[in-house]
């Protein structure tokens, strides 16, 4: 009986930890880990900023993300490195300002138009990109929902 009891309640602790339906995570965010840095609701086009402590501390801002093909991809990353003036080696040479990259496939946070999708980056405003760089470290956390 001690095992199933047991065997119920570690159920239950993998049900709090997966994402809420609907929305209502961190501090008013769709994401569910307060460890988190970063926070991104591709389904909205939405962004935040976050202390680590489950505390919204800048947004929530537009962003545009992966175009068909090219999605972005969504679970838990950790900041790989940043490079204020990164210019892609894959597309053509393109401007990637601010870059805070959160995969090991090329994938960040960066400046750019937010009026259309990205080969798999989460594009920002010029200013929200900058506050990104600022924000974000090596080894932070982010979260990337549907």
């Amino acid at each position: 009986m001690a095992t199933i009891g047991l065997g119920a309640l570690q159920l239950g602790g993998v049900a709090l930890a997966a994402p809420a339906a609907g929305g209502g995570g961190v501090d008013g965010t769709p994401c569910t880990d307060a460890r988190i840095k970063a926070c991104v609701d591709l389904s909205e086009n939405r962004a935040w900023l976050l202390d680590g402590d489950g505390n919204v501390v800048y947004g929530p801002v537009k962003n545009s993300h992966g175009a068909e093909g090219y999605e972005t991809p969504t679970g838990d990353f950790v900041i790989q490195r940043k490079e204020r003036h990164h210019v892609s080696q894959e597309y053509e040479g393109s401007p990637m300002p601010y870059a805070v990259f959160f995969d090991n496939n090329g994938r960040a946070f960066h400046g750019g138009s937010t009026d259309r999708q990205s080969a798999g980056c989460v594009r920002l405003g010029p200013d929200d990109a900058k506050r990104f760089f600022e924000h974000l470290n090596p080894n932070d956390r982010v979260q990337i929902v549907e």
